[in-house]
């Protein structure tokens, strides 16, 4: 297949996102060292604490402190940092393959212009890994099946149309290619959509949304961080997606979904 870029795993930065004392922080870390092809590692947070740094020291790892702290501050401050020219924020509790990179830079290779390069993932429950896809993300991987359609999916349409009823791209698998990123990143108004917030206006840009139909990362649920939670007209997240789907829809279409939404999470 047709190579476009040259990128190698010494442009990809993998920034692990800390915060607190998670216990997971240093399998995290284990994973994301432990790559086929070895990446620039960091470690970002705005809450620096003994945890944190004596795992950054272990590792050998640069801790950059983020001194105004907040969500999507964080993120924000998270994605300006490291040196390479593709860039990952690597959530603390998650664990990646030791192939992810290899499989990503390869992809963004066979790109023409690249934007983000995201990957499938499977969850873990109880620090297990699932033996099956839960619904969620069989869910996701139908909404994605246009994207294994190169013909129709590299085309500019191509990114909106796999948005057209959610947000299917997991945030964690997601590699950013740095030159594509625009001046605001992620938008501090959103606080549960911020992701897909950045989705929908990088969708704007030309270029390619690059999906890798592999999992390669294994995403932590727990109670903090549960896609299911009950959305009604009293939860902010509400007007928040209400908000994206009317980029996408006339509003009386956007409102119709959002009332089908909040009743498939109640049987979720």
């Amino acid at each position: 297949m047709r190579r476009y870029n040259d990128y190698t795993n010494k442009d990809l930065s993998m920034v692990i996102c800390a915060y607190g004392e998670c216990k997971y922080l240093e399998e995290c870390v284990q994973s994301v060292l432990n790559q086929k092809h070895k990446v620039e590692v960091l470690i970002s947070t705005s809450t620096p604490n003994e945890h944190i740094l004596s795992i950054a020291k272990k590792y050998n790892l640069e801790v950059c402190v983020n001194k105004d702290g907040g969500q999507v501050k964080d993120y924000n401050f998270a994605m300006r940092q490291g040196h390479g020219r593709l860039v990952m924020l690597m959530h603390q509790d998650e664990i990646i393959s030791p192939e992810f990179s290899e499989h990503v830079i390869k992809a963004a290779n066979r790109s023409k212009r690249p934007i983000i390069v995201f990957t499938d993932y499977i969850e873990m429950h109880n620090d297990v890994i699932d033996r099956k896809p839960s619904l969620m993300v069989r869910i996701k991987r139908l909404m994605l099946l246009p994207a294994r359609l190169k013909c129709i999916y590299w085309r500019g349409h191509g990114k909106r149309f796999i948005q057209l009823l959610g947000d299917p791209i997991t945030h964690p698998t997601v590699v950013c290619v740095r030159k594509e990123m625009p001046e605001v990143l992620f938008d501090e108004r959103f606080k549960a959509s911020m992701d897909w917030d950045f989705w929908e206006r990088l969708s704007r840009q030309k270029g390619s949304f690059v999906y890798v139909p592999k999992v390669l990362l294994y995403h932590r649920m727990n109670e903090d961080n549960q896609t299911a939670k009950l959305i009604n007209d009293d939860n902010p997240r509400y007007y928040e997606e209400l908000e994206v789907f009317s980029r996408f829809w006339p509003s009386f279409i956007a409102k119709a979904i959002m009332k089908i939404y909040s009743i498939a999470y109640k049987f979720y």
